[in-house]
Protein backbone atom coordinates (compact mmCIF):
# COMPACT_ATOMS: atom_id res chain seq x y z
CA UNK A 1 0.00 0.00 0.00
CA UNK A 2 1.28 3.51 -0.97
CA UNK A 3 -0.24 6.81 0.41
CA UNK A 4 -0.19 9.79 -1.62
CA UNK A 5 0.51 12.76 1.04
CA UNK A 6 0.11 16.54 0.17
CA UNK A 7 0.79 19.54 3.27
CA UNK A 8 0.83 16.49 5.73
CA UNK A 9 -2.59 15.06 5.28
CA UNK A 10 -3.02 11.53 3.08
CA UNK A 11 -4.92 12.27 0.21
CA UNK A 12 -5.55 9.32 -1.63
CA UNK A 13 -3.84 5.34 -1.05
CA UNK A 14 -3.77 2.74 -2.60
CA UNK A 15 -1.23 0.75 -5.34
CA UNK A 16 0.87 3.03 -7.65
CA UNK A 17 -1.32 2.56 -10.63
CA UNK A 18 -4.17 4.16 -8.37
CA UNK A 19 -2.50 6.84 -7.51
CA UNK A 20 -1.47 7.59 -11.07
CA UNK A 21 -4.87 7.33 -12.35
CA UNK A 22 -6.32 9.62 -9.68
CA UNK A 23 -3.71 11.90 -10.55
CA UNK A 24 -4.43 11.96 -14.01
CA UNK A 25 -7.97 11.80 -13.34
CA UNK A 26 -8.06 15.09 -10.97
CA UNK A 27 -5.43 17.22 -12.94
CA UNK A 28 -6.38 16.30 -16.63
CA UNK A 29 -5.46 19.45 -18.29
CA UNK A 30 -1.94 19.30 -16.80
CA UNK A 31 -0.62 15.63 -17.24
CA UNK A 32 -2.12 15.60 -21.19
CA UNK A 33 1.53 15.64 -22.00
CA UNK A 34 2.95 13.00 -19.99
CA UNK A 35 -0.10 10.58 -20.68
CA UNK A 36 -0.95 8.20 -23.72
CA UNK A 37 -4.20 8.05 -25.45
CA UNK A 38 -5.65 5.86 -22.83
CA UNK A 39 -4.61 8.08 -19.97
CA UNK A 40 -2.29 5.73 -18.62
CA UNK A 41 1.53 7.27 -17.88
CA UNK A 42 3.88 6.59 -20.11
CA UNK A 43 7.06 7.29 -18.06
CA UNK A 44 7.55 7.25 -13.75
CA UNK A 45 10.29 9.37 -13.54
CA UNK A 46 7.98 12.30 -15.26
CA UNK A 47 5.18 11.22 -12.90
CA UNK A 48 7.11 11.67 -9.63
CA UNK A 49 8.39 14.88 -11.05
CA UNK A 50 4.89 16.06 -11.72
CA UNK A 51 3.61 15.04 -8.63
CA UNK A 52 6.60 16.63 -6.59
CA UNK A 53 6.05 20.22 -8.21
CA UNK A 54 2.62 19.58 -7.51
CA UNK A 55 2.89 19.69 -3.38
CA UNK A 56 2.66 15.51 -3.39
CA UNK A 57 4.33 12.78 -2.39
CA UNK A 58 4.38 9.08 -1.98
CA UNK A 59 5.06 6.77 1.04
CA UNK A 60 5.35 3.53 1.74
CA UNK A 61 4.11 4.21 5.54
CA UNK A 62 2.46 6.92 6.37
CA UNK A 63 4.37 9.68 8.41
CA UNK A 64 3.91 10.06 12.27
CA UNK A 65 3.49 14.03 11.62
CA UNK A 66 1.22 13.42 9.18
CA UNK A 67 -3.10 14.66 10.26
CA UNK A 68 -5.11 11.31 10.36
CA UNK A 69 -7.84 11.32 7.98
CA UNK A 70 -10.95 13.09 8.93
CA UNK A 71 -9.57 14.78 12.10
CA UNK A 72 -7.16 17.51 13.30
CA UNK A 73 -4.52 15.29 15.03
CA UNK A 74 -1.58 14.10 13.57
CA UNK A 75 -0.67 10.06 13.83
CA UNK A 76 1.29 10.50 16.78
CA UNK A 77 -0.86 12.37 18.76
CA UNK A 78 -3.82 9.27 17.74
CA UNK A 79 -1.25 6.77 18.77
CA UNK A 80 -0.66 8.72 22.28
CA UNK A 81 -4.32 9.01 22.94
CA UNK A 82 -5.32 5.56 21.80
CA UNK A 83 -2.65 4.84 24.71
CA UNK A 84 -4.09 6.67 26.88
CA UNK A 85 -7.75 5.44 26.51
CA UNK A 86 -6.78 2.02 26.90
CA UNK A 87 -7.51 0.84 23.18
CA UNK A 88 -11.30 1.60 23.87
CA UNK A 89 -12.45 3.11 20.92
CA UNK A 90 -15.63 4.68 22.33
CA UNK A 91 -13.15 6.90 24.77
CA UNK A 92 -11.13 7.68 21.67
CA UNK A 93 -14.12 8.71 19.71
CA UNK A 94 -14.93 11.31 22.68
CA UNK A 95 -12.36 12.44 23.41
CA UNK A 96 -10.55 13.55 19.67
CA UNK A 97 -14.93 14.38 18.79
CA UNK A 98 -14.88 12.46 15.80
CA UNK A 99 -17.43 8.84 15.28
CA UNK A 100 -16.23 5.80 16.35
CA UNK A 101 -16.09 4.75 12.48
CA UNK A 102 -13.32 6.72 11.75
CA UNK A 103 -11.66 5.78 15.16
CA UNK A 104 -12.29 1.86 13.92
CA UNK A 105 -10.34 2.62 10.51
CA UNK A 106 -7.52 4.86 11.41
CA UNK A 107 -6.80 2.08 13.99
CA UNK A 108 -6.87 -0.39 11.17
CA UNK A 109 -4.59 1.86 8.56
CA UNK A 110 -1.98 2.55 11.50
CA UNK A 111 -2.21 -0.93 12.53
CA UNK A 112 -2.58 -0.58 15.74
CA UNK A 113 -3.13 -3.31 18.66
CA UNK A 114 -4.51 -3.59 21.96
Amino acid sequence: MKYLIRANKVVFSGNMQMIMKYISDFYKSETKEWTDKSGEWNDLGKFKTFIESMGYSIKDKIPSNCRCEGTAVTNYEFIKVWCECKFDIQAVAERLHIDKRTVAQIVRKLKLRK
